[in-house]
């Protein structure tokens, strides 16, 4: 089509502009830019503000010629206003309309459904959805906060998709379901056995957070059970930076990984005892935690470390099985998005040392 442009250009300036409005759009299109893009490349073309409303996105957006985003429009006094399908896209502009008015807006609708992804129509997701855009405008994301009736810190909790008939209502991102709490109490509506990553932040930098708490979901598992847990992206520091970076097929490959679950498989107590071992200063504070008498736990832990071929409390033993034991739970996390959370696993009763 570009061939076109410029031959047409020289015949007949006017049909050639209007061959590149589509062309112009059908780019945009081809490198799936956001709807704010989209919109700001009608304000180029048309040379004034413009706006839409996509029921399925939630809030009318409108920018002005600039493409700064204004606040929440009222759709119905717009003078240059059509209506394709679900989608309602306008232009902004004093006086008559100008010859390729209609087709920039005909583009930019049809533009618009095709990058759009399937989205719930809950109208609670869409507030949701708009929170969580950091293109949209502060004033439409304290709007979208105000229909949630969130006020204050905000609890953003990432679960796993499979478990959204027993969690609140959320939307989908990043192969989770995201949702907005109220911070008091913490995670209230997400059952204890239900995978979920959380952290909690001021309303208006949702925007730049809710990964966050998607970052956590990579992690939440009980290394007692292998099982779903609760984890607070906010307590885990450069841990984050770890699980961002490393994915769970990375992590199932390691070598130290695979030894973990191979005993784990043959001592269910393998991983939960680590952890104990890992968080705590002494055995005797671990084995509380594990409700176990200070001389079992020990003969474990020496079976573990026999069978490791490292001191799990040297300096060097308890990086190298801290980092083990973060790289399981990444891949065990994964797991647990297809397969039951708890392996049916019997109880053995070790012998003496074992």
């Amino acid at each position: 089509m570009r061939d076109w442009i410029i031959r047409l250009t020289a015949i007949d300036d006017d049909a050639a502009s209007a061959l590149r409005v589509p062309e112009h759009f059908d780019t945009l299109v081809d490198e799936r830019v956001p709807a704010t893009a989209l919109l700001r490349a009608v304000t180029v073309l048309a040379d004034c503000g413009a706006g839409f409303h996509d029921p399925d996105r939630g809030l009318p957006i409108e920018v002005d010629e600039h493409g700064r985003t204004s606040s929440t429009p009222d759709v119905s006094t717009r003078p240059h206003l059509e209506q394709f399908g679900s989608i309602t896209v306008w232009l902004n502009r004093t006086g008559p309309p100008w010859p390729l008015d209609h087709l920039i807006l005909e583009r930019f609708a049809r533009s618009l459904q095709s990058v759009e992804q399937p989205r719930e129509r809950h109208p609670v997701v869409a507030a949701i959805r708009t929170v969580c855009d950091a293109d949209a405008s502060p004033a439409h994301r304290s709007a979208a906060l105000a229909t949630l009736g969130l006020t204050g810190p905000i609890v953003i909790a990432a679960t796993l998709p499979r478990d959204s008939r027993r969690t609140p209502i959320g939307m989908t991102a990043d192969g989770a379901r995201v949702h907005l709490l109220s911070s008091r109490p913490t995670l209230a509506g997400v059952p204890t056995d239900a995978a979920a990553g959380y952290t909690i932040t001021d309303g208006l930098l949702v925007c730049t957070r809710w990964q966050r708490a998607v970052s956590a979901l990579k992690i939440a598992v009980d290394p007692a059970t292998g099982g779903p847990a609760h984890v607070c992206h906010d307590d885990l520091g450069a841990v984050a930076d770890l699980i961002d970076n490393i994915d769970a097929t990375t992590a199932s490959r390691s070598a130290d990984v695979q030894v973990l679950e191979s005993l784990r498989l043959q001592r269910q107590w393998v991983t939960g005892l680590l952890d104990s071992i890992l968080s705590h200063s002494s055995v005797r504070e671990a084995a509380r935690r594990q409700n176990l008498h200070h001389s079992t736990l020990q003969q474990r832990l020496d079976w573990l470390q026999s069978r490791l071929g490292y001191t799990v409390l040297s300096p060097t033993g308890h990086a190298r099985a801290s980092t083990t034991l973060l790289l399981w739970r990444i891949s065990r996390a994964a797991q647990n998005r297809t397969t039951p959370a708890v392996d049916p696993l019997p109880e053995r009763r070790p012998p003496r040392g074992g």
